[in-house]
C-alpha cells in the first residue's frame, strides 16, 4: 500500500506535469495568456515539490527522475511549442511565410529549445548539484523568457516587428540553446547560501526584475532574461 505521505511530493510533480500539458494545448489554440498562467503555476508546483520532499525528508531516484519529465514537459516541450505555434502563426499572416526550406527551418527553429533542454536535464541529473550556481542556463529560466515573448510581442508595434523578424527568431533559437547546455556558471536564485555578498546580489536581481516586470509588464518579464544572465556573469567571482 502506498504511503500518501511519501507521495505528496510525487503529486506535486504531476501537478507540474499537468500544467505542462495545458501550456501545450493553449499554444495550439493560440491563447498565449492562459498558456503563460499555466506556465506560472507550472513554475510553483516545480518549486513546492523539492521543498514538500525536503520538510518530509523523502527522497528517491524515482523522484528525481519523475521531477524531470515532468520539467521536460513544462520547460522544454511546452516553450518550444508555444513558440513554434506562436511564430508560425505571426509569420503566416504577415504573409513572410512562403513553401521554402528555409520558411520551414525558420518555424521550427524552437525545436532546439526542445531538444537542448532535455540533454541539460539529463546533464543536470547525472552531474553533483551545487546550491550558489547552475552550470548552463536553468530550462525553467530559459522557457519563462518563452512563455513572456509571445505577449511582449504584442505590447507594442516596435516589439512586434522586432521580436517577430526571422534573424531575431534564429538568434534567440540558437543562442538560448546553446545556452542551455553550455558551461557557463549561472548562480542559484535561491536566497539561501552562506555567502551573504551572493545573497545580496540575488536580491538585487530579483528588485531588478521585480521593476522591470512592474514598468514593462511581459516585455519586462522577459528581458528578465537578460538580466539573468547579466547579473550572473558580471559576479563570476563570487559563483
Amino acid at each position: 500500500m502506498l504511503n500518501l505521505k511519501k507521495q505528496i511530493p510525487n503529486l506535486l510533480t504531476l501537478s507540474n506535469l499537468l500544467c505542462g500539458m495545458f501550456i501545450i494545448i493553449n499554444a495550439f489554440q493560440l491563447e498565449f495568456l492562459n498558456a503563460a498562467y499555466w506556465a506560472i503555476a507550472a513554475l510553483i508546483f516545480d518549486f513546492l515539490d523539492g521543498t514538500a520532499a525536503r520538510l518530509i525528508k523523502v527522497s528517491s531516484p524515482f523522484g528525481k527522475e519523475l521531477d524531470s519529465l515532468a520539467d521536460m514537459v513544462s520547460f522544454g516541450v511546452a516553450p518550444a511549442m508555444v513558440l513554434y505555434n506562436y511564430w508560425s502563426n505571426e509569420l503566416y499572416e504577415s504573409e513572410a511565410l512562403t513553401s521554402s526550406a528555409y520558411d520551414g527551418l525558420l518555424i521550427c527553429m524552437p525545436l532546439l529549445i526542445a531538444l537542448l533542454s532535455g540533454y541539460r536535464l539529463a546533464k543536470f541529473n547525472s552531474s553533483e548539484q551545487n546550491n550558489d550556481y547552475f552550470i548552463g542556463l536553468p530550462t525553467p529560466v530559459m522557457a519563462l523568457a518563452c512563455f513572456a515573448l509571445p505577449l511582449a510581442a504584442e505590447q507594442h508595434e516596435l516589439t512586434n516587428i522586432w521580436l517577430n523578424h526571422p534573424f531575431f527568431i534564429m538568434l534567440f533559437c540558437v543562442i538560448g540553446a546553446l545556452l542551455l547546455i553550455s558551461n557557463i556558471k549561472l548562480f542559484s536564485i535561491k536566497i539561501g547560501s552562506q555567502n551573504k555578498k551572493l545573497n545580496s546580489i540575488r536580491v538585487a536581481m530579483l528588485l531588478t526584475c521585480a521593476l522591470l516586470i512592474g514598468w514593462l509588464h511581459f516585455l519586462g518579464g522577459f528581458l528578465c532574461l537578460i538580466v539573468y544572465l547579466v547579473f550572473s556573469l558580471a559576479f563570476q567571482k563570487l559563483i
